[in-house]
């Protein structure tokens, strides 16, 4: 029987030991998956709803203890992964529910193939140290603990709360604080304006008026500070010159880093995160990296849909190497290799919503160009974007070619009440692919559907 050991739980972890035990029964394969966390297998995506309180921690929940062992995997968790042993091919863990030393609660375990699916974790540039006048107050936002911790500390400081980063995570951190009961809510953003790389200016301010107006967020773009200081100020007077008096919380939301500890020290190849080939093999071919922790063609994506999509893969080619001589023997064929992740082309804030096909998005340098120009086509232009209940339709001409290489829709989702038919971005997309190809002749694009 062979082994294959999966470090992480996660969506790219639980899908790898999905997909292995599709392949091959549990008389042919022994597989452990190790998870740092208990519970092991959870939403991250959900987190801010749990910060709302509009869902209850079972909730996030994607597979228990129940699902594991229905599937002949043995969980191992809460565990930490110390050592990995490449040329015995084999992991030390510490089982962290024991209450005893370290020593005496260590567990070797063998594996014929390895798939690290140890995810990321939070960019935070500074955590205040213990008696700091700002430790206590300084958050990130990414595993459950930091929920239960968050909203413990909100429980009792409801005045006025930061979020640093305007990404989709800040916004959705940002308004789960005042679903929770938070009166006052800053975003700080360094860029010029929100969600930069998936909508233009004239959708961005649209959903700047909405967070404004309707969510009660305060927006700030453009700032940039140096997190350093709360080396030595509260949190309230590092704030101040941005929010005012009286700034209790502060939650980083700039995005997450590949976590690498443990590849690094067995000495596989990695950069922004662990190097895979179209196989998912890392430079050790007996071992696979998948999900946030894995960077292929110099991409690391920590997106939901290249976590399942790597995983797959890794599970396949990981058991493609077990049993290849079996496999072939039966007919069956290599798997196919695993190219790049298409992003998604739909984001939801709250009650509005953005679609994109193609080059939507025009960088600054790209727009002085003269290669590329803009086409607001919907009756929203940007001296009406107050308009919060239209939807914006914009093109994107390639002026070499005179043709349509992208289009974006943004308006209501259409989740607080019915709409007009054709009025969601969503149902804009399939319309906006269509166009793509076309030649630009602004008499014959209508912002009708």
């Amino acid at each position: 029987m062979k082994h294959l050991i999966i470090i992480g739980a996660g969506m790219a972890g639980v899908t790898a030991a999905e997909e292995a035990r599709s392949l091959h029964s549990q008389q042919e394969l022994a597989i452990t998956v190790i998870s740092q966390e208990d519970p092991p297998s959870y939403s991250r995506p959900l987190l801010p709803q749990l910060l709302a309180g509009t869902i209850r921690e079972r909730e996030l929940l994607l597979h228990g203890e129940d699902w594991f062992c229905q599937q002949g995997i043995r969980l191992v968790c809460p565990a930490q992964v110390v050592s990995l042993n490449r040329q015995e091919q084999r992991v030390t863990l510490n089982l962290l529910h024991h209450p005893k030393a370290e020593a005496q609660n260590q567990e070797v375990l063998g594996y014929d193939a390895l798939i690290l699916a140890t995810g990321s974790i939070a960019s935070a540039p500074l955590i205040p140290d213990p008696g700091t006048a700002a430790a206590g107050s300084v958050f990130c936002l990414r595993s459950l603990q930091d929920v239960q911790e968050l909203r413990r500390h909100v429980a009792t400081r409801r005045r006025k709360a930061a979020v640093l980063g305007g990404g989709l995570l800040g916004l959705e951190t940002a308004m789960a604080l005042r679903t929770n009961g938070v009166r006052e809510v800053h975003v700080l953003e360094a860029s010029g304006y929100l969600l930069n790389r998936q909508l233009n200016r004239t959708a961005s301010e649209m959903l700047r008026l909405y967070l404004e107006r309707q969510e009660g967020l305060a927006i700030h773009t453009g700032v940039h500070l140096d997190t350093n200081q709360l080396k030595s100020k509260s949190v309230a007077e590092f704030l101040k010159p941005v929010c005012g008096d009286g700034t209790e919380t502060l939650i980083y939301s700039m995005g997450v880093r590949s976590q690498l500890a443990l590849a690094r020290t067995a000495g596989l190849a990695c950069d922004k995160g662990i190097i895979v080939d179209e196989t998912m093999a890392t430079s050790d071919t007996a071992i696979f990296a998948a999900g946030d922790c894995a960077q292929f063609q110099g991409v690391t994506w920590a997106i939901i849909p290249a976590a399942l999509e790597q995983g797959r893969k890794a599970a396949q080619f990981a058991c493609w190497r077990l049993f290849r001589d079996t496999a072939s023997q039966q007919g069956h064929r290599q798997p196919s290799p695993y190219t790049q992740t298409i992003p998604r082309t739909t984001i939801t804030v709250g009650e509005r919503q953005a679609v994109s096909t193609g080059k939507a998005v025009l960088t600054a340098e790209e727009e002085n160009s003269g290669r590329w120009r803009n086409h607001e086509v919907s009756p929203v232009k940007k001296r009406s974007a107050s308009k919060l209940g239209d939807t914006y339709i914009n093109l994107v001409e390639d002026t070499e070619t005179g043709t349509i290489v992208g289009g974006l829709a943004f308006g209501p989702s259409g989740s607080s009440g019915p709409v007009a038919p054709g009025a969601t971005p969503s149902q804009w997309l399939p319309k906006l692919k269509q166009l793509v190809g076309r030649s630009w002749q602004e008499d014959e694009i209508q912002p009708e559907m």
